[in-house]
């Protein structure tokens, strides 16, 4: 017997091969995708945390932190500010925290206040 052509089921299971490397690739390229995207806010989030503290930078000093911070007194106190970024509403809370715990001595270091800022966005 002399066979020059495909049967219907060699079609079949080779469209049924393709549509699963396809499938494959397209899951790829999705995934890919929200990584960028992922990858894209989490850099927008440390920009705006750079924007943010510029101006504490430029107020530190021991002597007039609580008349001129812009983050208010150095008691515990908070502060929460937003932002609108490529369409993106990330939020942004500062603290406070006086008298610095320094976790590698196991000692507090007085005169040292830390600033402790945590941004958040939804995707």
């Amino acid at each position: 017997m002399n066979k020059k052509g495909l049967t219907l089921l060699e079609i079949i299971i080779s469209i049924i091969i393709f549509s699963l490397v396809v499938l494959g690739l397209t899951n790829v390229f999705v995934a890919g995708k929200r990584y960028i995207q992922h990858n894209r806010l989490r850099m927008g989030g440390g920009e705006l945390g750079k924007y943010f503290f510029d101006p504490v930078q430029n107020t530190v000093r021991e002597d007039i932190w609580s008349t001129t911070s812009p983050l208010g007194t150095g008691d515990n106190s908070t502060l929460e500010t937003n932002a609108m970024l490529g369409g993106i509403f990330y939020s942004v809370n500062y603290e406070i925290l006086p008298d610095y715990f320094d976790s590698n001595s196991n000692s507090q270091i007085p005169n040292l206040t830390k600033v402790r800022s945590q941004i958040t966005w939804e995707e």
